[in-house]
């Protein structure tokens, strides 16, 4: 009998799940001291695409470094994967990321953490159309609907006001629709290709292709500041340690199981900016949003 991975292990699934969102989560400040000591200005739409391909190519980076040295050998592919991976780099990294950072840049931050957590309905409603073994459930439904509420209380609790508009928040709800493309994509290669080999090359191509994007839009970077740079490879670490993790854990267990934990990520986010801003956690508002969080991610699974 084949032994089980430890992704399949219920424990260490939610545990290493709970670590994606929760680094994924830290980014949300990181990115946000970033941008000020790159000196990346609130309408600098071709920096803030710089700075994410530069991050995302140097995360691929590491992930296949990390490979040479597990496996002293050089990670390659064959030409029958080779379609995989580029378009998971085109969809998850490139395309997610584009229309994200478009979008976001014409929308207030929380409501934009609300829109993109619309790649859990995404994946709920769309996964069992390519998964035979992911099933649309009422159980499932009910869950996602508990965890956005949990999302939209914490975001509606700033402040904002909701609006639509076509390149604003339209381009975040088209960002959640092709990250859940991309989540689908990684599931399929990560079945028959090494997940580290999946992870590197797709952040790797997708930040180089965001950046030559980037340079379209006009967008520099410069890297004299040593702080900056420092933060630049954190957000890198972040990045490719979530990924590696992720593919590991769509590789074996149901999309939508996975994908839920992704409503953590919002919730980490206002967590962790509330550190970094010095602002209280511990406001009801936060507690009563992640255990409704918990509770519709419980729901699902």
């Amino acid at each position: 009998m084949k032994k089980k991975s430890i992704f399949e292990n219920n424990v260490w699934f939610i545990i290493f799940a709970t670590i994606c969102t929760a680094l994924w989560g830290t980014a949300f400040p990181g990115v946000k001291l970033g941008y000020e000591w790159f000196g990346i200005g609130a309408e600098a739409t071709g920096s803030k695409l710089m700075f994410a391909g530069v991050r995302f190519a140097l995360a691929g980076l590491i992930v296949l470094g990390v490979y040479i040295i597990k496996n002293r050998r050089f990670p390659v592919f064959t030409k029958k994967e080779a379609p995989a991976i580029m378009t998971l780099s085109a969809v998850q990294i490139t395309g997610n990321y584009f229309f994200y950072y478009l979008g976001l840049s014409v929308t207030a931050g929380s409501i934009a953490s609300v829109l993109n957590s619309f790649d859990t309905f995404c994946a709920v409603l769309l996964v069992p159309l390519f998964f035979k073994n992911d099933r649309l459930t009422a159980r499932k439904l009910a869950g996602c609907v508990i965890g956005m509420a949990g999302i939209v209380l914490v975001n509606l609790h700033t402040g904002s006001q909701f609006s639509f508009s076509l390149n604003g928040e339209g381009f975040l709800l088209l960002s959640a629709l092709i990250s859940t493309v991309g989540i689908m994509i990684n599931k399929k290669a990560s079945m028959t290709i090494d997940p580290m080999i999946v992870t590197g090359y797709h952040l790797l191509f997708g930040g180089i292709i965001l950046s030559v994007i980037a340079l379209a839009f006009g967008g520099t970077i410069s890297f004299e500041n040593a702080k900056a740079n420092l933060c630049l490879v954190y957000l890198a670490l972040v990045s490719a340690v979530a990924f590696l993790i992720w593919s590991q854990l769509l590789k074996h267990n149901p999309v939508s199981k996975v994908s839920v934990f992704k409503l953590m990520t919002p919730i980490f986010g206002n967590v962790f900016s509330a550190i970094a801003l010095g602002e209280d956690i511990l406001d009801p508002i936060h507690v009563i949003s992640v255990l409704l969080v918990a509770l519709g991610i419980a729901t699902v699974g």
